[in-house]
């Protein structure tokens, strides 16, 4: 991650850099795709940059969307207007990016012949297993068109870009501010996985991957902490089709606007106790040592019942191996005199980024 034995960085902006590079439209989401695809970083940095710049500036337009009046904005768009045209030219790039991914992968599957059943055992990339969608099983879905495929990776990216980003930024926040949690962290990743001599050696293979990391109780916990405190997405915004009782026995009449405060809902001592407001990775901890279930009601960083985010798993397996990764080679600090509070967005950023020092690592 840095060539010198030390380095100054802005942890929010690294990990949304990394969110949004070619090599990792994909890569968080699975963790380390085939190699073919790795191979596209070929695409012009400045274009990439473009694309990162305009997706932020995309989070504005969408805000403004549910502030203004519905002709207006769709005046807006049609006219290319304002924060419209922004989203207009943003959907441009990544047309133009998307393009080049799929017919990459294309050209690869039919160079490596296609197989349904994935008889060779190997794992696959999404893209991949998209495009080798047995129809006659999933009628709905159409593998062979672009747009298909375009709107499935719009999909991941924009479930998964900002708010692994953010999560991971408040995560590290919150670990160098609680020496004993990173201490605990540590001993938990030593006792669990096997060292690695150099970033470059893997000794676990893709396959035992997560169930490595699945030892990880107390990062695991500390994570889900962490997003307790600081979720990615702040607040939900809910719309009855048709007028509906809650059960809390309020009614509801059909088209209003429902808006859940997961934020204030983290930090509300009647739901999570005295200590709400304390980094405890404890309290999810079960007296036996392994994790202590919370229903999803009540922790909502991914969602509940039918809506819950079908990346869950995949999340916390990629932040877990980031973290991994980034704690067994580095050692990580955090700069003094900083500011750190929230930005209120669609995704809760860290007003002016996470400023810390990384000093390499090397083994003896």
């Amino acid at each position: 991650m840095c060539a010198s034995p030390l380095c100054f960085i802005d942890t929010s902006t690294l990990y949304s850099r990394l969110a949004c590079s070619p090599s990792s439209l994909f890569i968080w989401a699975l963790l380390f795709l085939s190699e073919p695809l790795l191979q596209l970083t070929t695409l012009p940095l400045i274009l990439i940059e473009d694309l990162r710049t305009k997706l932020f500036l995309c989070n504005n337009a969408i805000v403004i969307r549910h502030v203004m009046p519905k002709f207006l904005w769709k005046l807006q768009n049609r006219m290319e207007l304002g924060q419209e045209k922004t989203l207009i030219e943003a959907g441009a790039t990544f047309d133009r990016i998307c393009a080049k991914y799929i017919s990459a992968k294309r050209e690869e599957i039919r160079s490596q012949g296609f197989d349904h059943d994935h008889s060779n055992g190997e794992s696959e990339d999404l893209l991949t297993s998209h495009i080798k969608l047995d129809t006659s099983k999933y009628e709905l879905l159409k593998p062979n068109d672009d747009k298909f495929l375009r709107d499935t990776i719009l999909t991941f990216i924009a479930a998964g870009r900002d708010t692994i980003s953010t999560a991971l930024t408040w995560f590290f926040g919150l670990l160098l501010k609680h020496p004993y949690v990173e201490a605990k962290i540590h001993q938990e990743i030593n006792t669990n996985l096997p060292k690695s001599r150099s970033s470059q050696e893997r000794p676990w293979s893709a396959i035992d991957r997560k169930a490595y990391l699945n030892k990880l109780v107390y990062l695991h916990g500390a994570l889900c902490e962490a997003m307790r405190l600081y979720p990615p997405v702040p607040f939900q915004r809910k719309s009855p089709i048709k007028s509906d009782v809650l059960p809390s026995g309020h009614k509801v009449d059909a088209n209003s606007i429902i808006i859940i405060p997961i934020y204030v809902l983290g930090r509300m001592r009647s739901v999570w106790g005295d200590d709400t407001l304390e980094f405890k990775p404890e309290r999810w901890i079960s007296e036996t040592g392994g994790l202590r279930h919370e229903p999803s009601f009540k922790f909502l960083a991914f969602n509940s019942g039918p809506r819950t985010c079908p990346g869950k798993h995949l999340a916390m397996t990629s932040m877990k191996a980031i973290i991994v990764e980034i704690l067994q080679h580095y050692d990580v600090k955090l700069i003094e005199g900083q500011k750190i509070e929230p930005k209120p967005r669609l995704v809760l950023q860290m007003n002016h980024g996470l400023r810390v020092t990384l000093t390499k690592k090397y083994s003896s």
